[in-house]
C-alpha cells in the first residue's frame, strides 16, 4: 500500500472530457480507472509495482481486474499503445502525469517540513536566563524536541491557503472531506473576499468558515442552481480542475 493516506483527486470532468481516454470502447476505459487506483495505492505511487517494487507482469495486471475478462491482455496493449500510460526500462507500467504530480507534492512537502523545522524551533525553545532574570547568551541549547513535540508542532502549522486565508492541513483536509476540494476552495475565496475588504481578523479561519462562511456557501449553491458534487466511491472526486487520467 501506498506510504500515506492522502485520497486520490478525480475530477469527473476531465475524465470525461479526455480525448485519449474518450474514444475507448467501455472495457478499456473500465481496465484504466481500476489502474489509475491501483498506481495511487502503489508503494511507488504511479507505478504498478508489488510492495517488493517489483513491475507487475502484463498478465498480472490483466488478472488484477478479474480472472474471467476475455481480452484483457488486449485492453492493456490498446491504453499503451494509445500513450495512455507507458512502459518503464525495468518493465513497470507507469501514469506520467501521476509520477509527475507526486514528485511535486513531496518537493512541496519537504519545503513545509524545513519551514515547520524553524517554527517549531520558535514555538518549543524559550529563552534561558540568568538568576537575575536578564537572558543568558551563553547558557546551553535546549534538548531536542520529543516526536510528540514534534507531531504537535506540525498539526498546528498553518499555511496559506489565499491572501488573507491560513489553516491547518488538517482543517483543509476535513473541508475537502465534507464539501469537496471545490467546495472548500470557494468557501476559502469567500472568506478572502470578506477579509481582504473588511480589514477582518480571526483567531482562527476555520471556525470562521463553520459558524458562517458554509451558510453563505450553500446560499450560493441553491441561488445559482447547483448541487453539492457526488464523490467518486473510495475517493474523492469532484468535477472540476485537473485529475487524473494521463495525461495521468
Amino acid at each position: 500500500m501506498a506510504k500515506d493516506k492522502i485520497p486520490m483527486p478525480f475530477y469527473t470532468r476531465d475524465w470525461l472530457s479526455c480525448a485519449e481516454v474518450k474514444v475507448m470502447p467501455p472495457d478499456v476505459r473500465g481496465l484504466w480507472f481500476d489502474m489509475i487506483c491501483y498506481m495511487w495505492e502503489s508503494v511507488e505511487r504511479g507505478v504498478m509495482v508489488k510492495p517488493n517494487h517489483q513491475p507487475y507482469t502484463k498478465d498480472e495486471i490483466a488478472g488484477m481486474i478479474g480472472k474471467d475478462c476475455s481480452g484483457s491482455y488486449d485492453w492493456l496493449e490498446t491504453l499503451i499503445d494509445n500513450g495512455v500510460c507507458a512502459i518503464r526500462e525495468d518493465g513497470a507500467v507507469y501514469s506520467r502525469r501521476m509520477v509527475k504530480d507526486e514528485e511535486i507534492r513531496e518537493k512541496r512537502r519537504m519545503a513545509g517540513k524545513k519551514g515547520g523545522d524553524v517554527t517549531k524551533a520558535k514555538v518549543f525553545q524559550p529563552k534561558q536566563e540568568t538568576v537575575d532574570g536578564s537572558p543568558d547568551e551563553a547558557a546551553a541549547p535546549p534538548p531536542p524536541l520529543t516526536p510528540e513535540q514534534q507531531e504537535k508542532a506540525e498539526k498546528a502549522k498553518k499555511y496559506k491557503y489565499a491572501d488573507y486565508v491560513t489553516l491547518t492541513r488538517d482543517e483543509y483536509a476535513k473541508l475537502c472531506s465534507e464539501h469537496s476540494e471545490e467546495g472548500a476552495k470557494r468557501m476559502i475565496e469567500i472568506l478572502n473576499n470578506y477579509k481582504g475588504s473588511k480589514g477582518k481578523k480571526y483567531k482562527s479561519d476555520y471556525m470562521a468558515i463553520l459558524n458562517w462562511v458554509v451558510g453563505r456557501y450553500n446560499e450560493e449553491l441553491q441561488k445559482n442552481g447547483y448541487q453539492n458534487k457526488g464523490t467518486i466511491p473510495g475517493g474523492t472526486g469532484q468535477a472540476g480542475g485537473e485529475g487524473y487520467r494521463d495525461t495521468l
